[in-house]
């Protein structure tokens, strides 16, 4: 358990580093900030609700594959009910979300997204 643990943080955090490189080099050059407000945030918001999630879906896919489902939904949903709680104030402070507000949360979101797919995927297709 220990080895898939760490396997899948070495893997997230290598992934998201070198996606943080190029979102920071993107603000840098296109939009022109140098660091984008609540960024560390989202990005630990993500890798932290990845984790938890693929660790728990991997969990319950050792008993059953139908706890597995339900889990992975109702944590992906919570994880979503979570950001309108506390970070979606924060990005609407002054009451629209720009263009770099935006990427700052959805960039994080669908790279972790993708590569807990991708794990969860690996991980079940082997389990068959």
């Amino acid at each position: 358990m220990f080895k898939v643990f760490s396997n899948f943080l070495i893997k997230i955090c290598t992934f998201l580093f070198f996606i943080f490189s190029i979102h920071i080099l993107t603000n840098h050059f296109i939009f022109n900030l140098e660091w984008p407000e609540y960024i560390l945030t989202t990005y630990i918001f993500n890798i932290v609700f990845a984790t938890v999630i693929y660790y728990g879906t991997y969990f319950f896919s050792l008993s059953s594959n139908a706890n597995s489902i339900i889990f992975y939904l109702i944590t992906t949903f919570l994880k979503i009910f979570i950001f309108f709680i506390f970070l979606y104030p924060k990005f609407y402070l002054d009451g629209v979300i720009q263009k770099t507000e935006f990427f700052t949360f959805i960039i994080p979101y669908s790279s972790c997204l993708f590569v807990e797919i991708r794990e969860l995927i690996t991980f079940l297709n082997f389990k068959d």
